[in-house]
């Protein structure tokens, strides 16, 4: 009972004095990171400053900087004319880069040149013109810049003028939304990837799409609906969503290129990376943002199915929609998003496996390659993990060199370890 007693009162004590030796630490602790916030946070304004106040210096109004020559690329006509044989006439862009930029400088708390932007670009765009463009690209882009810089137009922080802001940003984007709709004119009701802004879809326009071409389009075409009270967008852009994911195969997965007309695949190989990424990403956003249970359903499904048959240990590789067998062993830099898409819903372990593997991958080349074989990645990962742990000051030699050869798929290499490579080292 003394005894009880006795750690009663040690431990009330060790409670009352243990704050100030733990305060300090913590306290220079928050201090340090609020110190890094600061610089990290300052370093990206001067990096968004440089390339906005030069794409205007030099771009303006055009699409796009060229940042090496100084020049422009009129992008948005261009991708659709590769050959630049019948872009418009007298055509000086669609300041594409500033539309990009609006919400941009709001976060940055320019209003001013927020304001200056969305003056000029309600004089001076417009979107009758004799050009052929990317479906997915406008709407990703352009919809969805006007849309999003409309909303911080109107919202309650007044960030405009009183009175100088009429829905003009809004305007743009439902006359660029009419314009989308003909691509929608098609047996399945899935989009084409390419339409004319002025003519509507072309004559022997190619039926080819990507998954996400057409399973992509709902948030800014669902958000148009509901700022203007026209439903044609929102019901264009879910019609094609749930044809797209009728498509799906019976283990819940879909392939990557399509035919808008028939209906059928083209390409049944699939991953998260190019031409399917922004489907995952659209459907668990599309929840978020419309509170629809049908789109929860959907992503959750496609998501088991991608964990299922995708993943293999910290990576993610294509497979066959039909089977779930394994076709192409490669990390591709478009799937970098889905670790934050994973934070989003709340596999913190799975985002946090995946994402340490790509900055490794990140910290060897300095940037994240457009391509690289799954087995590469595990090199990479084996040698820095290596260099860590071999004492300085010694010579080590592995017997495995610095490659690992893999089984070839398709020209590339099968991944032939599961969640580790064990490099026995030796020394010289």
């Amino acid at each position: 009972m003394l005894l009880s007693r006795s750690y009663g009162a040690w431990l009330v004590l060790f409670l009352l004095i243990s704050p100030a030796f733990i305060a300090p630490s913590m306290s220079q602790l928050d201090s340090h990171w609020a110190a890094k916030k600061r610089y990290m946070r300052e370093k990206v304004r001067k990096m968004f400053y440089h390339a906005y106040e030069n794409y205007m210096k030099h771009a303006f109004p055009h699409d796009e900087l060229k940042p090496l020559t100084k020049s422009f690329t009129d992008s948005l006509s261009e991708l659709g004319n590769l050959k630049l044989q019948h872009l418009p006439r007298n055509y000086n862009g669609s300041a594409l880069t500033l539309i990009e930029s609006l919400s941009s400088l709001v976060i940055m708390g320019n209003n001013t040149e927020f304001e200056r932007a969305v003056t000029w670009l309600s004089e001076n765009l417009t979107f009758n013109i004799d050009a052929r463009i990317n479906l997915f690209e406008c709407n990703i882009r352009v919809l969805g810049g006007l849309i999003s810089a409309h909303i911080l137009a109107t919202d309650s922080t007044n960030r405009l003028v009183q009175g100088c802001y009429k829905n003009q940003l809004l305007n743009l984007a439902e006359d660029l939304g009419r314009r989308f709709l003909p691509a929608f004119d098609t047996p399945t009701g899935l989009p084409y990837a390419w339409v004319n802004l002025k003519y509507g879809v072309m004559e022997d326009e190619t039926p080819e799409t990507s998954t996400s071409g057409c399973g992509s389009l709902i948030l800014e075409m669902g958000a148009l609906s509901r700022l203007t009270g026209d439903p044609r967008y929102e019901s264009a852009a879910l019609r094609a969503l749930r044809k797209l994911w009728s498509m799906r195969s019976s283990l819940n997965l879909l392939g990557t290129t399509l035919d808008v007309t028939t209906g059928e695949w083209i390409e049944y190989s699939s991953g998260i990376g190019a031409g399917v990424d922004s489907f995952y990403e659209y459907l668990c956003k599309a929840y978020i943002l419309f509170g629809k249970e049908d789109y929860w359903r959907m992503f959750h499904s496609a998501y088991l199915a991608v964990q299922k048959y995708f993943r293999h240990g910290p990576w993610y590789h294509e497979a066959d929609m039909r089977t779930g067998k394994a076709t192409y062993w490669q990390l591709t830099s478009l799937q970098a998003f889905w670790p934050g898409l994973q934070v989003l819903v709340g596999d913190i372990g799975a985002a946090n496996s995946s994402h340490r593997e790509f900055f490794y991958v990140w910290k060897k080349f300095g940037v994240i390659p457009e391509r690289i074989s799954v087995g590469i990645c595990w090199t990479i990962r084996c040698y820095i993990l290596l260099k860590s742990i071999i004492p300085c000051g010694r010579s080590w030699r592995s017997p495995h060199s610095t490659s690992i050869k893999q089984p070839k798929i398709h020209g590339t290499y099968k991944l032939a370890n599961q969640l580790s490579i064990l490099l026995i080292c030796t020394p010289k």
